[in-house]
């Protein structure tokens, strides 16, 4: 069974969808079992499953022992209607001690990124943007890595859900940001090297909206399991947008209505099939990129 946290994401979501909590549970503890920076983030769901199933005390113990090793979450996390019966039995009160991680961390929050260079001069760089949700930067380095004629900046919001969980949610912060690191990719690689917008769900969506509407000047832009919607002003058609469809049916539903929408405007969008794509990248990523790559900056 794979240890990939987007492929154990995908699987968690998926069971979720489906209403299988053990299942949930069993794929949030090994989320946090191969992926240490993630503990906390399993913690919290978890003790939501745990409270759904009626066994809050429990709950409890899982986001006490996660505070006392310094784990934190937003407070909009800790809102979460399954966890409600938890909070009545807090004594210890987490939710204040885990406000205050969490606005200290958001203080001092600033994007930043990783670059991943391969060894001869790049033939194109990517922008990789992850999801809202655990996003370790191993997982990017490593998948990128499968293109050894690409260099890619590895991106990591300062938007924050929980230690070590990053999201997109505040768009025009998001979209500044994005721009910040393009401006470094080129800066970095040049202006004559192709650069390429991805990412993964809301991270897909943010690097098709920065390309259309010309916040980033990208050749064009790849998006897995996105779920869009059209946009109200179109500044860039020449760009071409590959778009892996995942996720829910409503998610897969929007990526095709976006890219008919796309179309009927002059935009050169196509969208990509997989397997098990779900909320994750294409298992096999490497070979499903060459091809795509090669197609977006043909």
């Amino acid at each position: 069974m794979t240890s990939r946290a987007d492929r154990l994401l995908a699987r968690l979501m998926e069971a979720y969808e489906q209403g299988a909590l053990p299942e949930v549970d069993a794929a949030a503890s090994q989320l946090g079992t191969a992926h240490p920076e993630l503990r906390s983030w399993s913690a919290y769901i978890r003790a939501g499953i745990m409270a759904l199933r009626g066994a809050p005390e429990a709950g409890l113990r899982l986001l006490a022992d996660a505070v006392e090793r310094g784990g934190w979450w937003s407070p909009q996390l800790l809102a979460d209607p399954a966890l409600e019966t938890i909070w009545p039995l807090d004594r210890q009160d987490i939710r204040a001690k885990s406000e205050r991680r969490w606005r200290a961390a958001q203080e001092r929050a600033e994007v930043s990124w990783e670059i991943i260079r391969p060894a001869a001069p790049p033939s194109a760089v990517v922008v990789s943007l992850h999801g809202n949700g655990p996003a370790p930067s191993d997982l990017f380095a490593s998948l990128w890595a499968e293109l050894g004629s690409c260099a890619a900046c590895l991106v990591r919001s300062p938007q924050l859900a929980a230690r070590g969980v990053h999201e997109w949610r505040d768009h025009d912060r998001a979209v500044a940001d994005v721009r910040t690191v393009a401006r470094a990719a080129r800066a970095e690689f040049g202006p004559e090297v192709p650069l390429v917008m991805a990412g993964l769900g809301a991270g897909g969506r943010i690097a098709i909206e920065a390309t259309l509407t010309g916040a980033v000047a990208a050749d064009g832009a790849v998006a897995f399991a996105p779920n869009l919607r059209p946009l109200g002003t179109v500044a860039a058609i020449e760009p071409r947008i590959c778009i892996f469809p995942g996720g829910t049916p409503a998610s897969v539903a929007s990526c095709e209505s976006f890219a008919g929408w796309a179309r009927t405007r002059g935009i050169d969008c196509f969208l990509r099939y997989e397997d098990g794509m779900g909320h994750a990248f294409p298992a096999r990523f490497g070979a499903a990129m060459e091809g795509v790559l090669t197609s977006v900056l043909r």
